[in-house]
């Protein structure tokens, strides 16, 4: 059983750093991403006890599944009932498998969306709904409410975040914002015992002036994704989540440095920054999760296979590679030493 004291996670009652990877195979449905997102669709297909024991030899304990708001809601018009049985379907494996799990809400492109809504919307409330039906009871299951809302953070967003209200983003497909607060509060009305996750403002860079949510189970984590985006700059880590870690429970749930991304290194030259990451997040007792495992080229070098990726061959003239061995190695030695730039080889 998944559950919070203070300020960290624990599992059946002891202190818990969750080792974790995106599962992101059911971001959206299979045609779509067969359509659009070919690696991804790689991803669908190997799904399996191959892929959940691969898993289980990189470290990890805990499985993020990205999972897609509209094709989940019978009122979207995306909606696919086959798509919906599926997502229950492999979530019931990985637990069987023995992982805990994380179901993480997406309403953007990549779950086939033709927009994004800034916040929660009354469909991610659809969505949760029937979800704590399926496994509210269960408390290997976490709830991850809604990932990345998009504004920058400021005393109003951050109101819009906690409480809900009018959204006037103007690409917003539904303007009424729905809080974490009032979604937390009807979950708990329905049943639910999960953990429930609630990312930061930023597309989730920074829980800075996060409000606290308020749960009567006291079952409430922050996430943050705390991606180089291109940068070594690491003057804002305490600002972003290290100052918020001394205040709540925070899990920095997804996140690789592959070169080139836009979201990893891009255009830096060595991967520093990515060791300095990880072990800022190790000093301040922040547990990581890696970003996608079942996508080549992220966690894993090929799928399947599922071999880590790594920097080796990696020069400031030809810079290569992604984190998966840094993040394989800080799972595999559960958090107990400082990383150096060789762990990443």
């Amino acid at each position: 059983m998944v559950g919070v004291s203070g300020l960290h996670l624990t599992l059946n009652g002891q202190t818990w750093f969750p080792r974790s990877v995106v599962i992101r195979g059911f971001v959206a449905t299979a045609a779509y991403l067969q359509a659009s997102l070919p690696g991804t669709y790689t991803g669908r297909v190997n799904y399996g006890p191959a892929e959940l024991a691969a898993a289980a030899a990189f470290g990890a304990d805990t499985l993020r599944f990205q999972v897609s708001q509209p094709s989940l809601d019978p009122q979207s018009p995306l909606y696919d009932a086959a798509y919906s049985a599926s997502v229950t379907a492999a979530i019931k494996q990985a637990r069987a498998a023995g992982f805990v799990v994380m179901i993480s809400m997406q309403d953007e492109t990549n779950s086939g969306e033709t927009g994004f809504n800034p916040f929660a919307t009354a469909e991610t409330v659809r969505d949760w709904d029937a979800l704590t039906a399926t496994f509210g009871a269960d408390r290997g299951v976490l709830f991850e409410l809604y990932n990345e809302p998009r504004p920058a953070k400021s005393d109003a967003n951050w109101q819009l975040w906690a409480n809900g209200g009018t959204n006037t983003a103007a690409n917003a497909s539904d303007p009424v914002a729905v809080g974490m607060q009032p979604l937390v509060a009807r979950l708990r009305g329905k049943g639910s015992q999960n953990v429930m996750v609630v990312d930061g403002l930023g597309i989730g860079r920074t829980l800075d002036g996060a409000p606290t949510i308020a749960d009567p189970l006291g079952r409430v984590v922050y996430a943050v994704h705390p991606y180089q985006r291109g940068s070594a700059d690491e003057s804002n880590w305490d600002t972003d989540f290290g100052i918020p870690s001394t205040k709540m429970p925070v899990w920095a749930d997804e996140w690789s440095a592959g070169f080139g991304s836009d979201i990893g290194l891009g255009s830096l030259t060595n991967y520093q920054v990515a060791v300095d990451l990880i072990n800022y997040l190790r000093n301040h007792q922040i547990p990581l999760g890696g970003g996608a495992f079942d996508v080549p080229g992220v966690m894993t070098q090929t799928v399947p296979g599922w071999v880590p990726t790594d920097y080796d061959g990696s020069t400031p003239s030809s810079p290569v590679g992604n984190s998966g061995q840094l993040v394989h190695t800080l799972f595999i030695t559960n958090y107990g030493r400082a990383l150096t730039a060789a762990d990443g080889l």
